[in-house]
């Protein structure tokens, strides 16, 4: 039985040359062509020793396909220039070594058990930036945040961890709260600094909680964790920490999936997953001419980092109903996208869905350019609303895509480095997606150079 499971998973992998999964270059197959070289790695397989029987399957199983990956590596070195860096860098990452556009990484706290899940990540100053807009030309930032969702094993609510940026220890947290009475256990599955506020995204809505309050925490050498652990904290977050109330709450029309600033627009999206009803997307977000998945909606803010869009309204999402302001700005691109940033001349997209190596895809800026006017009426609305589109695809503006590690996350942008998060490392998801050699788990958030991907 075991040597039959070995066939077929010996053989899923070379359906996965085949289908150009390692050797691709543009992996966004719906409205782009795709360059792909593939090489015959049998001999290379059916040569490989054979294992002791008390091996474990998964560990043989990956070993021999280690060696075929290292064969076509070879090959691929010998002859196919133009992708050979690209076909490189997806084999180092299939097997677990950082790929070469990794600036700095490190541990990512929380997931020594089941109780928190991270999600969104951003930078932190060690003071507030005013005007908001500014912020992206500070050269360095000394602190990292990350959020956590709560999963059912803990009765805490969501959480910001605040971390060292040059070392990637855990300095402290914050216990998030809607009101004072009321926790935030939402998703946050993104969080942004704009100015006065870090924004965290859920719920078709995006909760503000005040940067002056977690820096002043974060530099307060008197907090002290506490002596017993409290119910419900994992070991790694037994840190200082402060319970911190939303300063604003602000409707979008958005799912609210993700949130990032470019220091003009908070940009708020949706996961949109068409296989799966429950991610469907919002029914008058499907009105767009650019018959792409994904909507972004863009709003304009003031110099403290506070959306400034007045106009709002109703809108049918599934079967409830929501309130959301009307957007300054809208990109439209392609559905599975965990997280987005506007890195100067690119914008940076994280998809990501299940059990699979993530991708990181890369498109040219448009939004320096004339942008196309989307009309829309909000289902359960009679009046019709316009909005300036901007499109991510293939066929107009599409740079680079890069494999990364299961699960990728939040992604944001401090003028240098793109940092990206991951859930895969998590003990809710770990035991079952290492099962399949070929997917990458990462324990580390990431700080990306970019010119490494897109030059």
């Amino acid at each position: 039985m075991q040597k039959i499971f070995l066939v077929f998973l010996f053989c899923m992998f070379i359906g996965t040359f085949a289908e150009a999964s390692l050797f691709d270059v543009n992996t966004e197959v719906s409205d782009g062509s795709k360059v792909s070289v593939s090489k015959d790695i049998s001999d290379s397989a059916s040569t490989s020793k054979k294992e002791p029987k008390k091996t474990n399957i998964f560990t043989r199983v990956a070993k021999t396909i280690k060696k075929a990956a290292v064969s076509a590596k070879d090959a691929i070195k010998s002859g196919a220039s133009s992708v050979k860096a690209k076909a490189e860098s997806k084999i180092d990452n299939i097997f677990d070594k950082k790929p070469k556009f990794v600036a700095q990484s490190y541990k990512i706290p929380g997931h020594d058990d089941k109780k928190f899940v991270c999600q969104g990540i951003t930078y932190l100053s060690d003071r507030v930036i005013s005007p908001a807009s500014a912020q992206k030309t500070q050269n360095s930032y000394p602190y990292t945040v990350l959020s956590f969702y709560p999963t059912k094993n803990t009765t805490k609510p969501s959480q910001l961890v605040v971390l060292n940026a040059k070392t990637g220890k855990a300095l402290c947290r914050f216990d998030l709260y809607q009101t004072e009475n009321t926790p935030y256990t939402g998703h946050a599955g993104g969080i942004t600094l704009a100015g006065e506020f870090i924004w965290a995204a859920s719920g078709n809505k995006i909760y503000g909680f005040d940067t002056k309050t977690i820096i002043d925490f974060t530099t307060d050498d008197t907090a002290q964790k506490p002596a017993t652990r409290p119910t419900g904290i994992p070991k790694s977050l037994n840190l200082p920490y402060k319970k911190l109330v939303a300063k604003a709450i602000y409707e979008t029309d958005s799912k609210a999936s993700f949130v990032s600033f470019d220091g003009k627009y908070l940009w708020v999206g949706d996961f949109v997953k068409s296989s799966n009803d429950s991610y469907a997307p919002i029914a008058h977000h499907k009105s767009e001419p650019f018959n792409r998945s994904t909507w972004i909606s863009g709003y304009l803010t003031d110099s403290k980092g506070m959306p400034t869009s007045k106009t709002s309204y109703d809108y049918k999402a599934g079967d409830s109903v929501k309130k959301g302001h009307k957007p300054d700005a809208v990109i439209c691109c392609r559905e599975s996208v965990q997280g987005m940033s506007v890195c100067d001349d690119y914008i940076a997209l994280s998809i990501s869905y299940g059990a699979n190596n993530s991708k990181l895809a890369f498109y040219k800026n448009p939004l320096s350019e004339k942008g196309t006017t989307i009309s829309y009426k909000p289902k359960g609305q009679s009046k019709t609303y316009k909005t300036c589109g901007y499109e991510l695809s293939d066929a107009k503006n599409w740079v680079e895509t890069v494999s990364i590690a299961a699960g990728s996350e939040d992604l944001d942008f401090d003028g240098k480095y793109l940092y990206v998060t991951f859930e895969g490392g998590s003990p809710n998801y770990k035991p079952r997606w290492s099962l399949n050699p070929l997917v990458n788990i990462e324990e580390d958030y990431y700080l990306i150079e970019i010119d490494k991907i897109v030059n």
